[in-house]
């Protein structure tokens, strides 16, 4: 045991003597955090609401004679649900539109297609043409405007062809009884995270995977610096220079997470929930999966910087599909995000932020301590198969 923290104490101030290993644990981390959650902020803002403000809508009829345009688009555009709105304005042509587009005048273009109502008439499925605006919230909300009508059109043909004529005013009577939806927030009773809180988690987890790389310099610079045939010779045993040597770069690790935390909880007022227990819990399995894993790769890798070559592409992968680096589609993350280590991390940490009762958090922490257990398995056989010599 003397041996190991010996070893332990020694891996201590090599890394505390170097300048650059300290800003790279401790300065870039909140750095990180702190770019990534001012200059994200407008996207993921915390799930406030936001008004709306009526824009000018250009609408263009394809067909050549007046008495031609479609009567179905007219007497949607005069509806007051959608003049609250936007607001609708006739041009000449598209060329003109597509002007006024350009020059402010309009946020949003549509094209009517010539014989738009003969079309639904026939039984002809129901299209019009967008033209994108410069803000992004008008397009959204006049796409979202058009795709209603023409979804609302093409449900009434389809149950017209499907059940006759007799289902459209079936269609228009108003039911009685409760409203078919409620207005509210997922998770209301919980304070939803905002960008600084979604990246300081995914930062977080990412440096502590990247603590792996100080036990790749370590492992490697006994062999490159011809030290392991000296500590060799000494009445210690390879299990306790692993042993030492991890626990001494877990210490560290230990250290910059604790650091990251607190700085970004008093600096930017990150949130990280209310189980501090729980969190340490799984910031040490994150550390451990990360230095198991470190091992196994050395085990296999004749030099250095292949090494850590092979440790920051696994980092920088797993990161970006867990949706460390931007969210991601739940489709994605629970398909590809799955086989990563961030993302039980990240998806647990984010539960502790939403204060999400234990059952929702204690899966992931169990995931999380599978994969520590995988990893420590194909560590121990790794050098009990490869072994650690120079």
């Amino acid at each position: 045991m003397t041996n190991i923290w010996t070893i332990a104490a020694y891996e201590l101030r090599r890394l505390f003597r170097s300048r650059t290993m300290l800003i790279n644990l401790f300065l870039l981390p909140i750095l990180l955090i702190f770019l990534l959650g001012s200059a994200l902020s407008g996207v993921m803002d915390g799930g406030e609401d936001k008004t709306i403000d009526s824009f000018r809508v250009g609408i263009v009829d394809s067909a050549a004679n007046p008495s031609e345009h479609s009567q179905l688009v007219g007497s949607f555009l005069k509806s007051p649900e959608v003049t609250e709105i936007i607001t609708p304005v006739t041009a000449d042509s598209r060329e003109a539109a597509v002007s006024g587009l350009r020059s402010g005048e309009y946020g949003y273009v549509v094209i009517v297609p010539a014989g738009f109502d003969k079309d639904i008439m026939s039984g002809k499925e129901a299209r019009l043409e967008y033209i994108l605006g410069k803000n992004r919230t008008d397009n959204m909300v006049a796409a979202t405007v058009f795709d209603n009508f023409l979804s609302s059109i093409n449900y009434r043909q389809a149950a017209a062809m499907k059940l006759g004529p007799q289902a459209i005013p079936a269609m228009t009577v108003s039911g009685e009884g409760g409203p078919a939806a409620v207005l509210g927030k997922l998770n209301e009773e919980a304070p939803a995270y905002t960008a600084s809180q979604y990246y300081a988690a995914a930062m977080l987890l990412m440096f502590l995977l990247m603590c792996g790389q100080m036990v790749i310099t370590s492992l490697y610079s006994e062999k490159d610096n011809h030290t392991l045939f000296r500590i060799g010779s000494m009445p210690v045993k390879g299990g306790e220079l692993f042993i030492g040597k991890m626990l001494g770069i877990g210490l560290v690790s230990v250290l910059q997470c604790a650091s990251i935390i607190v700085a970004t909880h008093f600096l930017f007022g990150v949130y990280w929930g209310n189980r501090p227990g729980l969190l340490a819990l799984v910031c040490m399995l994150m550390i451990f999966a990360s230095l198991t894993l470190s091992v196994v790769i050395c085990m296999f890798v004749r030099t250095a910087a292949l090494a850590r070559s092979i440790l920051s592409g696994l980092t920088v992968v797993m990161t970006f599909i867990s949706g460390g680096m931007a969210p991601l589609p739940d489709s994605w993350l629970n398909t590809g995000g799955a086989f990563s280590i961030n993302h039980w991390g990240l998806r647990s940490i984010l539960r502790m932020m939403l204060e999400s009762p234990l059952s929702q958090i204690s899966g992931s922490i169990v995931m999380l301590s599978l994969i520590g257990f995988v990893l420590t398995g194909l560590a121990f056989f790794s050098y009990r198969k490869v072994g650690y010599h120079a």
